[in-house]
């Protein structure tokens, strides 16, 4: 119900009680809801009144009148919340801090009570007292007297005192330390003891620094390691070369190279890292073990280096430098390639879209990344192959169609080195004249449209196909399949494009529902093309499912959030706001009425000036609180029911750096993925259960364990594995691995050597 409404400077304060007699003010600037408080709640009043200011809708004396403060009040809350933040204007330290009710003559006898009885509680000298005085006397007024002449400031330490309490604490860890090295218990397994004897004969590394000598002597003497699995990755890393990868050249003078940043996001994201920002919640020095150095970035040196990375605008070349590694060193599969794309909520190219978060109370933007693999996926547009690995990305604002993003896929694949490739893409893709420009250069695999059901019947099935456990009978023939003029018209062109093409149908067998696909290539079978066309149900859309558990996919480095999550579509909260105003608006005039309707039966009986009077008054409020019910429902038509996730923000562009950002972070993804596959395979050798290879391989990767240096080579003995088919399996994989030569390369190079515990739960002995 409203109660009271009023204009005050260009504002409107509308005063609403609810069934429940609480009372609201709402505050409306154009017909548009801007605060909301309790008038009976300070707390609320003040940070509304800081928001009327802030926010630049009026000025501290107007805020005052509409809060209930003083203009100086304002300001004051006002300078509380710029220098010591928005919790400083909630606290009230008014008010005395002494019992000064009580006269001299009370306070006196209070004191020689303490005096004379030390041993006494509060409670029983306030009843003393009372008994000598006949007056009331609280507990906690003898509390404060007894305090008053002690000193109530805790005592802080100085910033020099601090510095020294740190410089100890150093000195006793550091001692802790050195008491608590490790030494492997060679005793319980002679071949890893005689194996290790034999690194003894290697050269040392010699160190650079002082920092490189002590980290050299802790590695020496044995230390423990909780990521001491993920040595193991750097296997994949020797093979593609990493380090030269991210040789690019700067005069600025950093402790850590661009590769080191790099390969401590990469492992960040294998140990489970989902952004920059989670960087801080491991040890560094564990982390920097993985590098070859004492400790590893922190997160602001990483943002930062990432920033002067972006800088030198390296994403693109960095893409095809991989991408033809992957295909040169055989990790992709060249047969076919699948393309399309998944929705990233994150702030790309182009301000996009928004999404009301309701917790925030902020709208977010969202905006879509292409990635091309050799498999299709959701929408992140990927090109990957028929074991779903990534071969390279292309990143654009949702505006950009499909199909011109095929073409840029088909030509980087070309440059590439594979001629004539096959493309598998979704109906987002299809068109007759992309077909027939595409076809010049790339084979196309395509569901069909527009097949009238009586193209289907009558066919002869000539060929069959197994695949997940399904059959299907194939069948194929030559269509010639033309566009609509209004199509051509559309897109610019005045005759219509025709062309022909092979449409292999295919059914699941005792099943009578064919499908259809359109192809360019002539020279695979029939079953290969269904086989390729159904392989996107499967391997692709898994890829994407892998990268978002794995490393979430969504994550934008270029600002400085935790997550950013797809938004939902929701109710619009303005309209909420509105309609529950001009609810309570329809109340009060209807009141107003039923006011008039009453004023003219009494003028009808007798005539009174007052009560004409009073007419006209009540026809003005009714006449104003129909202007303003007119000029909320207009506001109303204008704003949507719902904010919606693909509704167009206007807004500032993302920085082009930040978007650098986001193509190389997501390509160190696609390396900390490639990683992964590439031992997953090699332990598929070594492990005979296919359906749970990945989940082993992922925990003997995670496996914390011992390390130390012997010569040049680092010994890496990991845990315990509990189950024995598990831990024999990872100790194959470990003799394997062993027989490859793995290096870990960078700032200091070491030989690795691995070994599973062979010992229940303790793999060392403490040095006596």
């Amino acid at each position: 119900m409203i109660v009271k409404t009023e204009k005050i400077s260009n504002l409107s304060v509308w005063t609403e009680r609810n069934l429940n007699g609480k009372i609201t003010v709402t505050v409306y600037s154009e017909y548009r809801p801007v605060v909301s408080f309790d008038p009976g709640k300070i707390n609320e009043r003040r940070l509304a009144v800081v928001q009327l200011v802030e926010l630049g809708y009026c000025k501290n004396q107007v805020a005052g009148k509409i809060c209930g403060f003083h203009r100086i009040t304002v300001g004051k809350l006002l300078r509380k919340k710029r220098f010591l933040g928005v919790e400083a204007i909630f606290e009230d330290n008014r008010g005395s801090k002494a019992p000064w009710k009580y006269i001299g003559s009370i306070r006196k006898t209070i004191k020689k009570l303490i005096r004379e009885h030390p041993d006494w509680t509060d409670q029983q000298i306030a009843d003393a007292v009372e008994k000598q005085l006949e007056t009331t006397i609280s507990r906690s007024a003898v509390a404060r007297i007894r305090t008053a002449n002690q000193d109530a400031k805790t005592e802080r330490h100085t910033k020099h005192d601090l510095e020294q309490l740190a410089k100890i604490s150093d000195s006793i860890d550091l001692k802790q330390h050195d008491e608590r090295q490790l030494s492997f218990n060679f005793e319980a397994d002679s071949e890893f003891k005689k194996q290790v004897d034999g690194f003894a004969n290697e050269d040392t590394p010699k160190p650079q620094t002082d920092t490189e000598k002590v980290f050299l002597d802790h590695l020496q003497q044995g230390q423990r390691n909780v990521f001491a699995g993920m040595l193991l990755h750097h296997l994949f890393l020797g093979h593609i070369n990493f380090p030269n990868a991210f040789d690019l050249s700067t005069s600025i003078n950093n402790i850590y190279d661009y590769y080191e940043i790099m390969g401590t996001i990469l492992f960040g994201l294998n140990i489970g890292l989902s952004s920059i920002e989670s960087h801080k919640l491991i040890n560094s020095r564990d982390m920097g073990l993985l590098l070859g150095r004492t400790s590893s970035p922190d997160e602001t040196t990483i943002r930062l280096r990432l920033k002067q990375m972006a800088e030198f605008k390296p994403s693109e070349s960095l893409i095809d430098y991989f991408a033809n590694l992957f295909l040169s060193l055989g990790f992709i599969n060249p047969e076919v390639f699948f393309i399309d794309g998944h929705f990233l909520p994150y702030y790309g190219l182009k301000v996009l879209a928004k999404g009301y978060h309701t917790v925030r109370r902020i709208v977010m933007k969202g905006n879509e990344i292409h990635v091309v693999s050799d498999l299709e996926g959701n929408e992140i547009y990927v090109v990957s192959d028929l074991d779903g690995k990534p071969l390279f990305s292309i990143t654009e604002g949702c505006d950009i169609d499909f199909r011109p993003i095929i073409i840029r896929a088909a030509d980087k694949i070309i440059s590439l080195g594979i001629n004539r490739p096959i493309l598998v893409f979704d109906r987002g893709g299809y068109g007759v004249h992309f077909f027939s420009q595409l076809s010049t250069s790339a084979d196309v695999v395509t569901w069909a449209r527009y097949v009238k059901k009586d193209e289907l019947k009558d066919l002869e099935y000539t060929s069959c196909l197994m695949l997940n456990g399904k059959r299907y009978l194939i069948a194929e023939k030559t269509k010639l399949i033309r566009e609509s003029i209004s199509t051509a018209i559309k897109e610019g062109r005045t005759e219509a494009t025709s062309t022909e093409v092979r449409m292999v149908v295919f059914k699941e067998l005792d099943k009578d529902r064919p499908v259809a696909i359109y192809t360019s290539n002539h020279q695979k079978s029939a079953p290969d093309i269904a086989a390729y066309m159904l392989s996107r149900w499967g391997g692709s859309e898994n890829f994407f499912k892998e990268m978002m558990s794995l490393y979430n996919f969504n994550y934008h480095p270029g600002y400085d959030l935790k997550e950013l999550e797809e938004q939902p579509l929701v109710d619009n909260p303005e309209v909420k706001t509105i309609k529950k105003t001009t609810k309570g608006i329809k109340e009060k005039m209807g009141q107003l009425a039923l006011a008039k309707q009453q004023t003219e039966s009494k003028i009808k009986t007798r005539k009174d000036a007052r009560l004409k009077k009073k007419l006209n008054t009540l026809q003005k409020e009714i006449d104003a609180y129909n202007e303003e019910l007119n000029g909320f429902q207009t506001a109303l038509k204008e704003m949507p029911d719902k904010v919606s996730i693909i509704e167009v923000l206007q807004g500032r562009p993302m920085n082009k750096a930040n978007l650098e950002k986001k193509k190389i972070y997501d390509l160190i993804q696609m390396v900390a993925f490639h990683s992964r596959e590439h031992l997953v395979n090699l332990f598929r050798s070594c492990y005979d259960d296919p359906r749970d290879v990945k989940q082993i391989l992922t925990k003997v990767t995670k496996l914390p364990g011992y390390v130390k240096l012997v010569g040049k080579t680092l010994v890496v003995l990991l845990d315990w594995i509990e189950d024995k088919k598990h831990r024999e399996a990872a100790t194959r994989f470990c003799h394997l691995i062993n027989g490859m030569s793995p290096k870990l390369r960078g700032h200091m190079e070491f030989n690795l050597y691995f070994r599973i515990s062979s010992i229940p739960q303790v793999g060392y002995c403490r040095q006596k």
